[in-house]
């Protein structure tokens, strides 16, 4: 089992789409000093590694397939990985899988293309989830996100696994030995394209993301990094002394100067699936092994609720999504998104204005929500639905909310006793009822009459 004591070695950030809208298809590692708040470790994403096959020249970016340029001795180490990864993993290798390592230069620019690709197909996810963090002010406004996303990415990156052109690339020099990190590392990617070999999750991460069902994609995201991170912990604690441990760590940590301008809401966005996915996997592991592992890649986590509650999880289980009314007709706005908050990112939200406890309590009764965002002339403004597990929990999210709406609306005052809320940071609503509370937002008050006024017509 792994040393409870230690948290997760501050190795990496991952970039999921569901969170940030680069690439579902690409985990990056990124060096970061962890902090009570954050401190990942290394990272990659589900794919299905394939036989290697040569193609011309190994640094172009838009090769599909290539071989990999490890020396002897590295390939001897890799193999020696190989074989650990697989032994704690309890499952045996299916297929072959093309490794590189590449100069800093070279894995950024590859980064920076596959990232390029990926927003491309996806602009208006990109714009919209923007859209949906400023007004929830997680992020600044005057923020620029894509560039806030390149710039914790740029000169950090320690790897990546493409899982579409099914190949894996470390940071490093291809004629040295691989160091402490480069190996910790590596295990964690390796346990990424092992347990793709057997469960396929890349193709399932891939669908959900096509489908927008962003909530799923993230707790499922969280059970891969979660195994990974696991894996990778029993490796370290099984194959390092603790001396070992702690230099693959100084040998990865950056400096927390160069992260002073990231806001935290991406911060704690990135580090979910590494920090709370390993405790769920843990959990899981604690009571069945990796069998019982093996049996969540088949019946998946669908919120993040059962990430950060795993005692809640039930295989098989799925939560529901709140009916909501077309807000765009109704009100003549144009639509711009529709998706669901989750636990996770209501916690996130609450905690931006409340104390840590308070917001967490009033986030875990979530039981499925739903939002829609709309554009009405240049005000933007939002309505989500929200489910809880008791009546009790939904006056609890109610009060937490009021509480909030003060800070958020940049005034002193809770709501009026109808709900309604404004100030110089927007105008919204909260809007109770038996079953659910409808929190609508805007950015200015009008907007915010004109949705409050459809939700309770409807």
């Amino acid at each position: 089992m792994p040393d409870r004591t230690r948290r997760p070695a501050p190795l990496a950030l991952a970039v999921l789409l569901v969170v940030v809208v680069v690439a579902a298809s690409v985990a990056l590692v990124v060096r970061l000093t962890g902090d009570d708040k954050g401190g990942p470790t290394s990272s990659a994403t589900p794919t299905t590694a394939t036989p290697p096959t040569t193609t011309g020249d190994p640094s172009d970016t838009t090769s599909t397939t290539i071989a990999s340029n490890l020396s002897p001795d590295q390939a001897r180490t890799v193999d020696r990985l190989k074989a650990q990864v697989a032994e704690i993993r309890g499952l045996e290798w299916k297929r072959d899988l093309p490794i590189r390592i590449v100069p800093v230069a070279e894995l950024d620019r590859r980064v920076a293309d596959l990232t390029a690709i990926e927003r491309a197909k996806r602009p208006d996810d990109v714009a919209a989830v923007e859209t949906v963090l400023k007004l929830l002010q997680l992020i600044p406004a005057d923020v620029d996100y894509v560039s806030t996303i390149d710039e914790l990415l740029k000169g950090g990156v320690l790897g990546f696994y493409d899982d579409e052109a099914k190949e894996l690339f470390v940071a490093g020099n291809p004629d040295d030995d691989l160091s402490l990190a480069v190996q910790s590392t590596m295990v964690h990617e390796l346990t990424h394209a092992l347990t793709d070999q057997h469960f396929d999750f890349g193709g399932r991460s891939h669908a959900l993301a096509d489908q927008n069902l962003d909530e799923e994609a993230f707790a499922l995201s969280a059970l891969v990094e979660g195994d990974a991170e696991l894996v990778r912990t029993l490796w370290s604690d099984k194959y390092l002394t603790s001396g070992q441990r702690r230099q693959a760590e100084l040998e990865t940590t950056g400096d927390p100067s160069d992260f002073a301008n990231i806001p935290n809401y991406v911060i704690q966005s990135l580090y979910f699936p590494y920090g709370s996915g390993l405790e769920f996997v843990t959990a899981l592991h604690d009571k069945g092994g990796f069998a019982a592992v093996d049996d969540a890649y088949r019946q998946p986590p669908t919120s993040t609720e059962e990430i950060l509650h795993p005692e809640r999880f039930v295989p098989g289980r799925q939560w529901t999504r709140p009916p909501l009314a077309d807000l765009a007709g109704a009100t003549g706005c144009a639509a711009v998104d529709a998706s669901t908050i989750g636990e996770f990112d209501m916690y996130q939200v609450l905690d931006e204005f409340l104390a840590a406890d308070e917001a967490r309590a009033a986030a875990a009764g979530w039981n499925g929500d739903a939002y829609r965002l709309v554009r009405c002339g240049t005000a933007v403004g939002m309505v989500d639905r929200w489910q809880a597990d008791t009546a009790g929990d939904l006056d609890e999210l109610a009060d937490s909310l009021g509480r909030w709406a003060r800070r958020w609306s940049g005034t002193n005052r809770l709501p009026e006793a109808n709900g309604v809320f404004s100030g110089p940071g927007g105008s919204g609503r909260i809007i109770r009822s038996a079953d659910r509370i409808d929190l609508v937002i805007a950015s200015d008050a009008s907007t915010s009459d004109r949705l409050s006024a459809a939700v309770l017509a409807a």
